[in-house]
């Protein structure tokens, strides 16, 4: 069956919530877990034009899932959302081939969008990425949507310039892009193609700049709160949807110790509060203790990453308790 690329590109609007992978101590897939998340996201006001799902998210460890699991994660996801929310898939591969196959088969599994995001290892082109992005896009056809997604961080080539946007413009089932960078090709691109490509915030700086990507075109953000505290995100996007941005950014800051804590703890292994000696933390670990501290099922983390400790998970939940982060009903 074909996809209807505006429709699918209609509903990417919203906060984008990214699912993370939860593990079993045996360290198999939990998909009732994943269920429950999805569940609990809707039921927070995470519904179609007002929100949508990754799923896995990169906050998952996608890249620790199989083929099999990741599949798995997609079923779950359209199973639970049905027709009230999308579910964008995604993966990270720099295997074009794999590419194709992960995106057929989230397309089999029911989903309607796919994240794919350039090769990451390698320092590579834009002509690179294009086509790159040109040879899946041929194979997969009118099967799955696309999402692009801009890396800049990566400092390797992989993300996405506006000359790139012009090109990968053409390309009819591409139609939205994960995005952030400097503000003003940030601005430029919005100006060019925020009608041509639903684009989603995905600011270094968590949400941060969603509000001023808002004001010039982008119809959504990436969160991971929204994973926690729907109603949080449900309220945010509300108050942009309206307009009111300096209400919008008041009610923005309340996470502020929560993103403090992120930074300090998250994938500083050079010292920081939490890192050195202890271990190398990746976000999924703040997550997953995150999750637990609302009433979810949280689990392990997959090597080569560690959990937090009681004592930090403590001041998590302490943060929470703080800011006024509900329990789950």
């Amino acid at each position: 069956m074909s996809i209807d690329f505006e429709e699918v590109k209609g509903k990417i609007r919203g906060p984008t919530v990214s699912i993370v992978a939860p593990f079993k101590d045996s360290n198999e897939l939990n998909i009732e877990a994943v269920k429950e998340y999805i569940r609990f996201i809707m039921d927070g006001g995470i519904t179609n034009n007002e929100g949508n799902i990754l799923c896995p998210g990169g906050i998952g460890q996608l890249l620790a899932l199989s083929h099999e699991e990741n599949r798995m994660m997609v079923e779950a996801g359209v199973e639970v959302a049905g027709d009230k929310l999308l579910v964008v898939a995604a993966f990270d591969t720099c295997n074009y081939r794999e590419a194709i196959e992960l995106s057929l088969n989230a397309a089999e599994a029911g989903a309607k969008c796919v994240l794919i995001p350039p090769p990451f290892y390698y320092a590579i082109s834009q002509a690179d990425i294009y086509r790159w992005y040109k040879v899946i896009a041929e194979e997969i056809k009118t099967k799955i949507a696309i999402m692009v997604y801009s890396q800049p961080w990566r400092n390797l080539g992989t993300f996405i310039s506006v000359p790139l946007m012009g090109k990968l413009a053409e390309i009819e089932n591409i139609i939205s892009i994960k995005y952030g960078g400097e503000m003003k090709d940030y601005i430029a691109a919005l100006g060019l193609y925020s009608k041509r490509f639903a684009f989603i915030d995905n600011s270094p700086e968590a949400d941060t700049t969603a509000a001023v990507a808002h004001m010039h075109g982008a119809v959504g953000y990436v969160t991971c709160p929204g994973a926690f505290w729907p109603e949080y995100e449900a309220k945010y996007w509300s108050l942009l949807e309206q307009g009111k941005y300096e209400e919008a950014a008041k009610w923005h800051d309340k996470l502020s110790p929560f993103w403090e804590f992120w930074k300090r703890g998250g994938g500083d292994i050079k010292g920081g509060e939490f890192g050195g000696t202890e271990g190398s933390f990746f976000d999924t670990s703040i997550q997953k203790a995150a999750l637990e501290c609302v009433g979810l099922y949280g689990g392990p983390v997959r090597l080569p990453f560690i959990e937090l400790t009681k004592g930090q998970k403590n001041k998590l939940f302490g943060i929470f308790e703080a800011i006024g982060v509900p329990k789950k009903r």
